[in-house]
């Protein structure tokens, strides 16, 4: 220790340089490193589309579609759990993997899954897989909200008929989901037996 005491006094200009030295590298380093609100990274997690081109009941889209999905999916590795959400016309899985997961293999897996379950469902349903990076959620998506007097189902009718439209044509906007309130509808009910009689499917009708 004393003779590392007597060094530094002794070199004490060579010491001084090193130390000047060493903050010039920092404070350049610093300036060329670049900064980001939000870096892009992978998050844990694939999400799994099943969109209709129409209205149907949520039973009818789990029973006919989200079952088969989340059948297929569970067999994957590094899943920890799934989520998922169904609307009249559309239904998100949220498929969560482990850490230590490889999200790029992991998003190759699944869509090869996918595409291997598409022929058995009704050709009712589109099923796409993408992954999020936090680029995209500070680049590519906005969330507005509406307010004014009424019940939510008024907005929801306002909305529809003079928002929805004018941000759909703005350049650079690629689509627009509204939600809240209720769609207007109309909800057929089949006769089962009048329908077998004459050969009739829902998708016919």
């Amino acid at each position: 220790m004393k003779i590392l005491a007597e060094l530094i006094l002794r070199r004490k200009t060579l010491l001084s340089m090193l130390f000047i030295g060493l903050c010039l590298l920092g404070f350049i380093s610093y300036r060329q490193l670049p900064m980001e609100l939000l870096p892009s990274t992978e998050l844990p997690f694939l999400v799994v589309q099943v969109n209709s081109l129409r209205d149907l009941d949520p039973e009818y889209i789990e029973k006919q579609a989200i079952l088969t999905v989340e059948g297929a999916v569970g067999t994957l590795e590094d899943i920890e759990k799934i989520e998922t959400y169904i609307r009249r016309r559309q239904a998100t899985l949220f498929v969560y993997y482990s850490q230590a997961a490889n999200i790029k293999y992991a998003y190759l897996k699944l869509q090869q899954k996918i595409d291997q379950i598409k022929p058995a469902l009704a050709n009712d349903f589109l099923l796409n897989v993408f992954k999020i990076d936090t680029e995209q959620l500070s680049n590519q998506f906005m969330t507005l909200q509406v307010r004014g007097g009424g019940d939510v189902d008024r907005i929801r009718h306002v909305v529809d008929r003079y928002i929805l439209d004018n941000l759909a044509n703005i350049d650079g906007i690629a689509n627009v989901d509204v939600f809240g309130g209720r769609e207007k509808s109309v909800e057929i009910i089949l006769d089962e037996e009048a329908c077998r009689a004459h050969h009739i499917t829902a998708n016919t009708i």
